[in-house]
């Protein structure tokens, strides 16, 4: 069989790279972790509110016997200051992603604290598994 024999379906070609796209998606969002309903503070500046953010969720990976060294926070959604009871998730980036499945596992851990007995921790999905997951639970 020579290179000419084999034929390439025009329409397939996008389906490959979309399988791609999400391959490569899934491999970078394998490091994170997110929080849901966790107060936010309300302060005055950014760089104070990224502090607080980080305190905290330093604070939960402890309780969680998870050590990082090196993590980001992100909030995510729109900022409203007229709200006082904000409680945008937490995106967590950790080093790694076997840190996350470590966090992930012992999650269970935060309803037995006061202070995170009403935090989610969840994995940090793509659109695609979002869809696939509403989907399901439809059915």
């Amino acid at each position: 069989m020579t290179s000419r024999d084999v034929k390439i379906d025009p329409i397939k070609v996008p389906d490959v790279e979309c399988i791609i796209q999400e391959v490569s998606d899934r491999q970078r969002r394998k490091n994170n972790i997110i929080l849901y309903n966790v107060s936010e503070n309300v302060l005055n500046n950014r760089n104070d509110q990224v502090a607080a953010d980080m305190e905290l969720v330093g604070e939960l990976l402890q309780m969680l016997d998870v050590s990082v060294d090196n993590l980001r926070t992100i909030r995510l959604g729109k900022f409203d200051s007229s709200r006082t009871d904000m409680k945008r998730p937490i995106k967590v980036c950790l080093p790694d992603g076997d840190i996350a499945s470590k966090a992930f596992q012992r999650r269970q851990k935060l309803r037995t604290s006061d202070k995170f007995k009403n935090v989610f921790l969840v994995k940090d999905k793509t659109p695609m598994q979002l869809k696939l997951y509403r989907i399901r639970v439809a059915n």
